[in-house]
């Protein structure tokens, strides 16, 4: 079904905030296998307070951009 109308693209601003989504999930990882290979108080404390923040965060920017190009293509 095509109404004539071109789709639209990811605004510069949406691919940012899924950029910066996946660098923080990748940092996240990266603290994950650090633990993994080393297991210590140390690298579970990094793993709890910086890995485990930087999924949460990776997660919220992703919603919002998400949330963000939901409105921006007038579907919400």
């Amino acid at each position: 079904m095509s109404d004539g109308t071109a789709p639209l693209s990811p605004s510069k601003t949406t691919l940012r905030l899924i950029t910066t989504a996946c660098v923080l999930g990748l940092v996240g990882i990266a603290f994950s296998v650090l633990h993994f290979i080393r297991p210590s108080a140390l690298t579970f404390a990094l793993f709890m307070l910086l890995g485990q923040g930087s999924f949460g965060a990776a997660l919220l920017v992703y919603v919002f951009a998400v949330l963000r190009d939901l409105k921006r293509r007038k579907i919400l």
